[in-house]
C-alpha cells in the first residue's frame, strides 16, 4: 500500500507541478475512482492531497542523502518502518555513511521499538530528540 500512495502522490505531484491539474482536478479523479471502482477505499480528494505530501516529504529526504547511504539502508533493513526510522535519523543527525551502517548493524531500530519508552540514557544523551522522532511517526498510541 505505502508504494502505492507513493506512485499515486508522484503522479499527482508531478501533474500538479506541470500546471496540468489543479485542486478541481483532484476532487474529479476522487469522484472518478469512486464511479468506476466503488469498492476501493482510501482515495478520496483528501486522502488523495495526503499522498501527494507524502511523496514530497519523502523525496526530500531522499534527496539529503548520498546515494551510499541509500543503498546501505535498503540493503540492510527489511521493511518500511525501518526504511524511514533510519532515513529520517540520518538526514536529522547527518550521519556519514559509515556512522549510518554502525546505528543499522547495531539495530538501533529495532532496540527503539523494544524499549518504546525506556529509552536508554545513553541513547538520549547521545540523540536527544530520538524517543520523539520515532514515537510520533512509527508507533501508535496504545489506550
Amino acid at each position: 500500500m505505502i508504494n502505492l500512495y507513493w506512485r499515486v502522490g508522484k503522479y499527482i505531484n508531478a501533474k500538479v507541478e506541470s500546471a496540468i491539474w489543479g485542486a478541481g482536478v483532484v476532487k474529479n479523479l476522487a469522484a472518478y475512482l469512486k464511479e468506476k471502482e466503488p469498492d476501493l477505499k482510501g482515495f478520496s480528494a483528501q486522502n488523495l492531497w495526503r499522498m501527494k505530501r507524502f511523496y514530497e516529504k519523502l523525496s526530500t529526504l531522499l534527496r539529503e542523502l548520498p546515494w551510499s547511504s541509500h543503498l546501505h539502508i535498503l540493503a540492510k533493513t527489511k521493511n518500511i518502518e525501518e526504511k524511514g526510522f533510519y532515513l529520517r535519523l540520518a538526514v536529522k543527525e547527518r550521519h556519514s555513511v559509515r556512522e549510518l551502517k554502525r546505528q543499522i548493524d547495531s539495530g538501533l531500530c529495532k532496540r527503539t521499538m523494544i524499549s518504546n519508552t525506556n529509552l536508554s540514557p545513553v541513547l538520549k544523551d547521545k540523540y536527544p530528540a530520538i524517543s520523539s522522532v520515532f514515537r510520533e511517526t512509527y508507533v501508535p498510541i496504545r489506550l
